[in-house]
């Protein structure tokens, strides 16, 4: 019904659904036509069958067909108390729906931008536009990611979106403070790189694929049997003796 360009190549639109349904009202899905990326999407009205979408394109399209995996999905913690966001510019079309869904609830709740602090660009100013003093460009300083979770009051929630490097570097910080699994939702963009952790010589070593059983550890040379549980506080594979 209505396309427009945010910036670079990312675009919002309001759509009308001619089939199909959203599983939630604010959320992610993947393109089949026309659309280069991911899509975000926030339900702007179920009854009208109105949604509003963000995505990245170079193309124009009357239709853009969508498919959802469920893996993929945004899940809302209810209730809330406080609410904190973290994101970076890789999850730019993630966080767009995300925020703009935030900013028509009555949920305290605070955004921090990661990036870079030497330069006022227009991506910020699109956030703080609609979020006011909600919104915050910060460094992607340990540091100062330290300073804004110390200062929260217990029940704040945290959900984070970026490079998986990203949310996992804040998810260790937050853990070390104090912050409980339960309280940490994160989202990752992009490959995510496992490891595994080796049991004799305790050094970390690549996963080659996701369902590999076996390795040799790259530093000590010792075969290994990888487990499948992952340890948070290692932020990695278990890797055994292989007997």
């Amino acid at each position: 019904m209505k396309e427009y360009r945010i910036f670079d190549s990312i675009y919002s639109a309001e759509v009308k659904v001619e089939d199909g349904t959203f599983p939630n009202d604010v959320g992610i899905s993947m393109a089949t036509t026309k659309v280069n990326s991911i899509v975000s999407y926030q339900v702007i009205s179920k009854k009208d069958r109105l949604v509003r979408l963000f995505y990245q394109s170079s193309n124009k399209s009357p239709f853009i067909e969508l498919t959802f995996n469920s893996d993929n999905q945004l899940s809302m913690p209810n209730p809330l108390k406080k609410f904190l966001l973290f994101l970076d510019e890789s999850s730019l079309i993630v966080s767009l729906a995300l925020i703009r869904y935030l900013s028509t609830k009555s949920i305290n709740c605070y955004v921090y931008f990661l990036t870079d602090m030497n330069n006022e660009d227009h991506k910020s100013l699109y956030f703080q536009d609609i979020l006011g003093e909600r919104f915050s460009r910060i460094s992607p300083s340990h540091e100062e990611i330290k300073q804004i979770l110390h200062s929260q009051e217990i029940g704040t929630r945290l959900f984070l979106l970026g490079k998986w490097s990203t949310v996992d570097d804040i998810e260790k910080i937050a853990n070390d403070i104090g912050f409980t699994n339960e309280e940490i939702d994160k989202h990752g963009v992009g490959e995510k790189t496992d490891h595994i952790f080796c049991a004799k010589c305790y050094q970390f070593n690549l996963k080659q694929d996701p369902l590999q059983e076996e390795a040799t550890c790259s530093h000590c040379q010792t075969k290994l049997d990888v487990s499948n549980h992952f340890s948070k506080r290692l932020n990695a594979y278990l890797g055994y003796i292989h007997v």
